[in-house]
């Protein structure tokens, strides 16, 4: 877990350096275009950094942890943190970080529901291989 909740800490890190440096471009788009881009990237994330945990669901909060609590900081001193993007983006801002942290997580339930399934039915599947030899 204590990679991960580096990953997810760097993740913020870069992500944030990034919008320090060019935000007023992100922040220039429409919302639902900042969303529509930002889901598949998310689940490509999760799916990239969490393919090999066990605990998927335990490792996905690992991982979006340092940012909520780094992001609550950044979110109170929006316009001192980023003075490059528009005050009025703040709203924008907070509602994108909560469906970027919302993706990873209902990524990693999704992941962990359908390893079970695949499971289960492998187990079953292979269960009758060996009653029929």
């Amino acid at each position: 877990m204590k990679r991960i909740v580096i990953t997810g800490f760097l993740i913020w890190l870069g992500a944030t350096v990034a919008l320090r440096l060019a935000g007023q471009y992100v922040f220039r788009a429409q919302a639902i275009a900042l969303l529509a881009i930002s889901l598949p990237l998310m689940v490509y994330v999760a799916f990239a950094v969490l393919r090999h945990t066990e605990q998927r669901a335990l490792g996905a909060i690992a991982l979006v942890a340092p940012g909520m609590l780094l992001d609550a900081i950044s979110t109170i001193w929006f316009a001192q943190v980023f003075p490059n993007i528009r005050a009025d983006a703040a709203p924008i801002f907070g509602g994108w970080l909560l469906f970027c942290n919302v993706v990873v997580l209902l990524t990693a339930a999704v992941l962990h529901t359908a390893s079970r399934r695949v499971e289960h039915l492998l187990g079953d599947g292979g269960a009758r291989r060996q009653r029929s030899a």
